[in-house]
């Protein structure tokens, strides 16, 4: 009797070890996935920016950020064993903005056609890595994956941002409708509350995340005017950069 139920326990620990690092290989796949989407927005982010008819200046920087980008990419990429599904859509990606690149002064009328293409395969890649993502992510605990969703809107109110002042590139990455960016402004405030919730050993950090969305806040809800798309790039990214360290941090917990 003492045997069998020794052998019941060692079976029983095995098979909780066994969930245990399921959930944690779970949490890590999501947290890739994850990463691989931000920086897919940081990529389109900066790529409009640099391409933006209001800023006078191009700043070498602007290249020198979606590259970068895209080399985090690739090696989030070749982490995951380049899978087809993912490596085909952000080649194609790639390839526009290579295309884009080379183009010259002489070629300025192809130039917006362009950003356009690029916006579009943009999209189709991030679809694809959200499909991915929606598999891993039915595994991972409430506070990674609330970490997640609201570094992802931040990264989806800034690229709306930027795409606004765009009135020939079409928004491709997401639904859009009349008081879009009031609704998402409603939803990250809501959802720093619920962090604070879930997160209260993290209150600090947390109230530095919504210091920093308040100083671009009223930028983004007036964002027909005055607009500010390296500004807003500085604290939006600030935040998701913060907040996928955080999710870092949960999903090795996991």
């Amino acid at each position: 009797m003492k045997t069998y139920l020794e052998y019941a326990k060692y079976m029983l620990a095995l098979a909780l070890l066994g969930l245990a690092t399921q959930a944690h290989a779970s949490a890590q796949l999501a947290q890739t996935l994850h990463e691989l989407r931000s920086e897919g927005y940081r990529a389109a982010t900066y790529l409009l920016i640099d391409n933006n008819l209001y800023e006078r200046v191009r700043e070498p920087g602007n290249r020198e950020a979606y590259n970068d980008a895209l080399g985090n990419m690739d090696r989030l990429l070749r982490g995951l064993d380049n899978p087809s599904d993912l490596r085909g859509p952000y080649s194609q990606f790639v390839r526009l903005i290579r295309e884009l690149e080379t183009q010259t002064e002489d070629e300025a009328h192809y130039h917006l056609a362009t950003v356009n293409r690029i916006m579009m395969a943009h999209a189709e890649m991030d679809k694809a890595i959200a499909a991915q993502y929606g598999q891993a992510a039915g595994q991972i605990d409430e506070k990674l994956k609330t970490l997640h969703q609201q570094s992802l809107e931040t990264s989806q109110i800034l690229l709306l941002y930027q795409n606004n002042m765009f009135s020939s590139i079409g928004v491709y990455f997401m639904e859009t409708s009349e008081g879009i960016f009031r609704s998402m402004d409603a939803s990250l405030t809501a959802r720093a509350e619920v962090l604070k919730g879930l997160l209260p050993e993290l209150s600090s950090t947390l109230q530095d995340l919504d210091k920093q969305y308040g100083f671009i806040q009223p930028r983004l809800l007036d964002h027909h005017t005055d607009w500010v798309p390296t500004i807003a790039a500085f604290y939006l990214l600030r935040n998701t950069e913060t907040l996928n360290k955080l999710a870092r941090a949960q999903a090795q917990q996991g």
